[in-house]
This record gives C-alpha cells, structure tokens and sequence, in this order.
C-alpha cells in the first residue's frame, strides 16, 4: 500500500465571509419581486452576523487532509494579505506545504461572501483577487521532485482549470476533476475536454444534472469513474456500471454547511493517496472506503461555522468511522 503520496490541489485559495440570517432567501427574493414596481430595479436587504475564516477549494482541502495525516501539496494564487491576515502562519502552523502558493503583491487574496440562511440555503459572490494569476502556475515546475502521484483541480478561473488540466494529462499525473460552482462558466467544448482529460469526476446532485443537460449526455458516457455527492443522503459512487451508494455519517448538529464538499474531498484524497493513487486501476471497494473517510470529514465539518474551524484527533476520526461504516485499516488513517 504507497504511504502518504502527496496530492496536488489545484483550486482557490481565499478568505471566506460567511453571513448568516433567520431569513429565508427565496422569502428575501420573493418579497422584493413581488413589491417591485413595473420597470422598477430590485432593492432588497436583510440583517446577517457574520464570521471570517480561512478557505478557497484548494487551502480547505488541504487543511482536512492534514486532519486525516494527508500529504497535500495546494496550488494557488495568494494576495499580499496573506501574511498579514495571518493566513500563512495557520498553514504552516498545520505544516502544509506551501510551495505551491504564488504570491500576487499587487492584488488582495481572493474573498468569498457567502450567505447562509437558517434552513440551510445559500448565496454566494466571489471576488477573484490574486486568483487570476493562477493561469500562471505551471504545473511541473512545482510538483517536481514532490513524489506527486495524483491531483484535483477545484473552481478556479476557467483558464486555469483548462491549463492545469492539459498539464495535468501531458505529466500522465492522473486527476479528479471537480468544476462544481463553475461549470456554468464553461463552454460545452471546454467542459467536454475538462472532463475527458480526467481520471475521475466529482460533483453534487444539482452538478451532475446540469453538466448532462449541458452536454447531452449521461455522465456514464463521459466517464467512468463518478462520485456523485448528496448532502444529507450520502454520496454515490461508480466505477465502469459499478455502483455503491454511502450513506452520510451521523452529526450532532448541523451547524453550517460551508465547506463540507471540500471537507469530504480532503478525507477522500487522503484515503485514495494511500489506498490506490493511479486513481485508473481502483476498484469500487477501494473508492468506497474512501469516500467513507471524506464522508466523516464532511461530517465533523458540517458541525462548525466556517471552512477551517472544525478539529478531530485521529481516534475521534477512527470512532466515528467504525460507528458508522465498520472496521478501517489503520494504515489509512496513522
């Protein structure tokens, strides 16, 4: 079994403000609909408490990495915040590799305002930031001499998506693609090609049904390696017509939602880097308990506000695993 082999995250790396309000938001926008005059603009507002945290795609997976003693190597574009905001010194308090990370001197990092309301609906504006120079990274001059054996590429710029994929495939470093709040932003060529040049995709429900409208096709016919997540429902997983659903762990309580996706990628790049990394010889066994490691994850996130503010020991972790999904191979977790 390959031990910890350091996984490349190619995503956002950004401060995440997260509001949350008693109102619901389709009562916000309903409401103002409805009293808008006839060729009247739309005005609205509601009262929200709000908390910063540490996030982007790439840092939060790499942070629920580090809990289940992953080996993440995150990929970025970083403002000149990022030291000041003391978002550098969490990550290396963690000891995260941070040789991924440019540094852009003329913008800000990247921010993300998200709002959640109390039944669990959200909306979501992002300023880019430091992240367009993300198209700048190359790809093989970072993960050289890193014993990188398998990535991810999460919601970044559509160029850099593009990019780090085809260099991603001419590396033959075989990755998961994860366009989630992007593929909107993709033209159906560019999603076709996105997604032909992976080894594996990662999407929710709503996800999955709009690439399939989008590019008229059932997932199983654009690749064939899936894991399709469903929040409260668990997840399911298929492997050439071999399907597994995964129940979702039991939480305490669900606190906010932010960032349980990239919680539940973190468990599961950990599990996969250290199960079966070539990611095209898996078997469906192996995605499973996988996916069960970033099931947990995702469920100790859901508990916390924010993206980063969740923490288990590696007992915590090994406890609830086996309470939910039975006994696991401690060489996953220690």
């Amino acid at each position: 079994m390959p031990k910890k082999e350091k996984v490349a995250i190619s995503g956002s790396a950004a401060f995440d403000v997260i509001a949350f309000t008693e109102a619901t938001l389709d009562e916000v926008f309903l409401k103002a609909i409805n009293n808008k005059e006839e060729d009247a603009r739309i005005s609205f507002s509601f009262l929200v408490n709000k908390k910063v945290s540490f996030g982007g795609t790439a840092l939060n997976i790499a942070y629920n990495m580090k809990l289940t003693n992953g080996n993440p190597l995150p990929i970025s574009c970083v403002g000149r915040d990022f030291i000041s905001r003391n978002y550098k010194k969490h990550l290396e308090n963690l000891d995260i590799d941070l040789g991924g990370l440019m540094v852009n001197d003329g913008e800000d990092t990247a921010e993300a305002y998200i709002v959640t309301s109390k039944i669990g609906d959200q909306m979501s504006i992002f300023h880019t930031g430091a992240l367009q120079d993300t198209c700048n990274i190359k790809i093989g001059e970072i993960i050289k001499n890193k014993n990188v054996e398998m990535g991810i590429i999460s919601p970044n710029p559509i160029n850099t998506m593009l990019r780090h994929s085809d260099e991603f495939k001419k590396l033959n470093v075989p990755f998961i693609a994860d366009p989630g709040q992007m593929i909107n932003n993709f033209t159906p060529e560019e999603l076709l090609e996105f997604i032909s040049r992976a080894s594996m995709l990662i999407v929710n429900d709503y996800e999955a049904g709009l690439i399939e409208k989008t590019l008229q096709k059932k997932l199983k016919n654009l690749i064939s390696s899936t894991i399709i997540t469903r929040g409260a429902y668990g997840c399911s997983v298929c492997i050439d017509n071999n399907h597994v659903h995964i129940p979702a762990v039991k939480i305490s309580k669900l606190v906010d939602p932010t960032g349980a996706g990239d919680a539940f990628r973190g468990g599961l790049l950990s599990g996969l880097s250290k199960i079966n990394p070539k990611l095209e010889d898996l078997t469906i066994q192996e995605l499973q308990t996988a996916c069960q490691m970033g099931a947990v994850c995702g469920g100790y996130a859901v508990e916390q506000a924010g993206t980063q503010n969740h923490i288990f020991t590696i007992e915590e972790f090994k406890a609830r695993y086996e309470k939910n999904y039975g006994k696991i191979d401690e060489q996953l977790i220690y």
